[in-house]
């Protein structure tokens, strides 16, 4: 198996020198290049990506498996669509030419949307090259050792059932008063900073998930485990009935994994696709009730499904942005700015000088999603449309144009295989992982370093729960 991955890694390094060859090309001359041209080569590394990690790892769940299905839903899926020409946009207003467009008025260059693609791949090659080689440092050392090394006594299964009750409970309040304001005020309401739930459902919610992972950590039997993780996924699936998928689908992929990994759990491919299919038409529907404004004029099923890929891939759009507009939006201070934004916007919130959305002055905005979104429609963005970002948009914006890219997206790979073959198996490291995995499996659509944060608020809770077991084992006393 070792000689598959070095093997591996050499194939995606003549890829890359390929690549940059094909790149300084470009960049004398980008009006040689055709788009379907670099389609086809995203398409084929994406599928050679795939089946080199199916190879490797024998077997179809995994950490990274499931980060680069979601980084293509997100990010490759329009090229895809484009590259085999369905008309069927045209059924919302959008013929062949503008696939890309980014709003009514604008639609991108053809340099951009070709070096698009071209970024794409390099993150794409980025991700294994980097994730092969924290394969190969770690993997292989890992087979020597047990899951059960990440178990402690603070993990105590009291506290756990206690934290997953409370966390259930608030849980359901929140969806409930999500769902009443809903109905009065619309979708945009609860993201124009108008309406905040009350602060004990804020904290408590995410004792849910919390309380799930500490009851899985003590490593239960596999059908008392199958019974927790389907009765947690049904209490998120309820978030559903706000429109907002986001929480559901990451929170699913991480317990799909986290059951795999403790007990040894591979389905068969076909039972993979079956289940994806299904997920595609729940997230397609609960889309298209909350836009229910909205009316389509379908043919089938099929088109319903392309729909689907269609309207997840908006964040490539993100990505054509800050490439047309590198000269304001790419440097070293934006990238600076755009990744410590996530932590300026916590400390804001938590000393209350945070304004709400419709208040807020464009001095006050600090991340790139709230930037794009305001850029474009400063209105809109006031009742609340975004347009999200994505961890490509992080790492191209530090200005280092698709070297930087290629650098970003290697660490980022190495991240993935340090989560799965080194952190798991420390003390409290199989906790810390699955406290980190659901926003890592959002980084597509998300910024890159709210992934740090994740790694250290789940030292907060460590600390939290050490408190909790030292009360209890002197109550005891």
């Amino acid at each position: 198996m070792k000689k598959e991955v070095v093997i591996n890694i050499f194939i995606n390094s003549c890829v890359l020198f390929l690549l940059l060859g094909e790149y300084i090309i470009f960049c004398l001359d980008s009006s040689i290049f055709s788009l379907k041209f670099v389609e086809v080569q995203l398409l084929f590394m994406f599928a050679y990506s795939v089946v080199a990690i199916r190879i490797i790892k024998k077997q179809w769940i995994s950490i990274y498996s499931i980060f680069l299905t979601l980084t293509c839903l997100f990010l490759f899926v329009r090229p895809f669509l484009h590259l085999f020409n369905f008309s069927f946009m045209d059924m919302v207003g959008y013929n062949e030419q503008q696939w890309f467009r980014l709003y009514d008025n604008f639609s991108f260059s053809h340099h951009t949307l070709v070096k698009i693609n071209f970024v794409l791949i390099f993150t794409l090659i980025g991700l294994n090259i980097g994730y092969l080689i924290g394969y190969k440092k770690y993997y292989f050392t890992s087979l020597k050792k047990n899951l059960k090394t990440s178990y402690s006594k603070i993990f105590n299964i009291k506290i756990a059932y206690f934290l997953y009750i409370v966390g259930a409970i608030s849980f359901i309040i929140k969806v409930a008063l999500y769902v009443n304001i809903l109905r009065q005020y619309g979708y945009e309401y609860l993201y124009t900073g108008n309406y905040n739930l009350p602060w004990f459902i804020r904290v408590f919610d995410d004792f849910l998930y919390i309380g799930y992972i500490l009851v899985m950590v003590n490593f239960p039997s596999k059908k008392r485990a199958v019974v927790l993780s389907i009765f947690t996924i049904f209490l998120y699936s309820t978030s559903l009935l706000t429109g907002m998928r986001g929480e559901f689908f990451t929170v699913l992929f991480s317990i799909i994994w986290m059951f795999s990994k403790l007990y040894n759990w591979q389905p068969k491919l076909y039972n993979i696709l079956l289940f994806g299919l299904s997920m595609v038409l729940l997230g397609q529907s609960v889309l298209m009730i909350k836009y229910s404004h909205v009316t389509y004029e379908f043919v089938d099923v099929f088109d319903l499904i392309l729909l689907f890929f269609y309207s997840q891939g908006v964040s490539i759009l993100t990505v054509g942005y800050v490439i047309e507009f590198s000269d304001m939006y790419a440097s070293f201070y934006q990238g600076v700015r755009y990744f410590t934004a996530p932590f300026i916007s916590m400390f804001l919130t938590l000393t209350g000088q945070k304004q709400p959305v419709h208040l807020a002055a464009p001095t006050d905005i600090y991340n790139f999603s709230d930037m794009l979104s305001s850029y474009i429609d400063l209105e809109g963005y006031k009742l609340g449309v975004g347009y999200g970002s994505s961890y490509v948009v992080n790492i191209f914006s530090f200005g280092a144009d698709v070297l930087g890219v290629l650098i970003g997206a290697m660490l980022l790979g190495f991240v993935v295989a340090w989560m799965s073959y080194k952190l798991i198996y420390k003390k409290y490291g199989l906790f810390i992982c699955m406290i980190m995995l659901p926003f890592l499996f959002w980084t597509p659509r998300s910024t890159v370093s709210g992934l740090l944060m994740k790694y250290l608020f789940a030292f907060i809770i460590l600390y939290g729960l050490v408190f909790m077991f030292n009360f209890l084992k002197t109550k005891k006393k």
